[in-house]
């Protein structure tokens, strides 16, 4: 490949301009799944403002019109609402065979880690220590940590952290910055290693088996963003 078709395919300024609201993205989808839903959060994405940058950051993914449609039923009847409460329990919380989806990134990498002596355990911690390196944990609204390092919600929230970061490098407000393309290509790493080799199994498994008015959209949903990320970093890093 020439070095003007190199040129025209890297558009790293583009790429970091979308950085906020891809950072917002994978918060929003760590709130869901780290705790049941409350009205304030489902009423914050009622907004026109946070549907479009949903429906936008997915291309318009159908599942978004199906969220929304989604959370205005929930919000509108407290039996939907009560319902949805119990599901968080029932799918992501209480081990019932037959019902319960593990939210954990060592139960769907089992078969597959690179290391055949890699137990769970030095997954976790290493996990811990790649948060550590940004001093990055996620708590609860009470301010409570959350106590596995492999629970989806932190993955997708350090993911957020790692993007916050490039505002922080293409503004210069880091003594050392590195240069643009090493900050995604971190990001790459850790998206490749921690978040696209199993994202899609997790919601494929709510997609399937919980029949939820509010998870199943939500899974979809994350999948066709997941799928965007995949393709926008392949576009990126993998032409540097």
């Amino acid at each position: 490949m020439d070095n003007a078709a190199k040129e025209e395919k890297v558009d790293f300024d583009g790429f970091g301009k979308l950085s906020v609201y891809r950072s917002m993205m994978y918060n929003f989808f760590s709130r869901i799944f780290a705790r049941k839903v409350d009205l304030k959060f489902l009423e914050s994405l009622m907004q026109k403002e946070i549907e479009n940058i949903i429906g936008g950051l997915c291309e318009n993914d159908p599942a978004s019109n199906e969220l929304n449609i989604a959370v205005r039923n929930i919000v509108f009847s407290s039996v939907e609402y009560d319902k949805t409460e119990s599901e968080f329990d029932e799918l992501f919380v209480i081990p019932a065979p037959g019902r319960f989806i593990p939210s954990y990134i060592s139960y769907y990498l089992k078969g597959s880690l690179k290391k055949a002596d890699e137990s769970d355990i030095v997954l976790v911690d290493k996990l811990k220590i790649t948060y550590k390196s940004l001093n990055f944990e996620l708590k609860d609204p009470n301010g409570v940590s959350m106590k596995r390092s492999d629970h989806i919600s932190y993955i997708l929230g350090f993911m957020a952290a790692l993007i916050n970061l490039e505002g922080r490098y293409l503004s210069e407000q880091v003594k050392e910055p590195l240069p643009f393309q090493d900050v995604v290509a971190n990001e790459f790493m850790f998206f490749n290693e921690f978040v696209g080799n199993w994202a899609n199994l997790f919601a494929d498994e709510i997609i399937q088996g919980s029949g939820s008015m509010f998870y199943v959209p939500a899974a979809k949903l994350m999948q066709g963003f997941i799928a965007c990320e995949q393709r926008d970093y392949n576009n990126i890093v993998t032409k540097i």
